[in-house]
């Protein structure tokens, strides 16, 4: 069973927590792992990269991010593209399991500026 939802964001934080995603796997961190590694509850990760949850990272979330992956300087950490747009809507595609009670894979499907 496939589900479509939308939701609104800044392109900033869809960008930031795209890419701390991939930082986080590229160091093979769990989301727990890296969590914990921050020194907040095993969750948080999880929570963040979660497109139906509204939790962000705060400019705190980006020291401790940085100290995580042990950079020296947050310029490492931010070292990604300027965003293009101010605000978006991102359009998410979910794949269910037959049930329809788990969601097997998320996946992106359409960024649009909202002007």
């Amino acid at each position: 069973m496939i589900k479509y939802f939308e939701f609104e964001t800044t392109q900033f934080d869809f960008e930031l927590i795209q890419h701390i995603k991939k930082l986080r796997i590229k160091e093979k961190f769990s989301q727990e792992i890296l969590s914990l590694k921050m020194g907040l509850a095993k969750s948080f990760i999880g929570n963040v990269e979660n497109y139906r949850e509204k939790h962000k990272y705060s400019t705190r979330h980006i020291t401790l991010l940085a100290k995580a992956f042990g950079y020296k300087n947050i310029g490492e950490l931010l070292n990604f593209p300027i965003p293009q747009y101010d605000r978006i809507k991102v359009t998410v595609e979910q794949t269910y399991n037959e049930a329809g009670t788990k969601v097997l894979k998320s996946e992106v499907v359409k960024v649009v500026e909202i002007k």
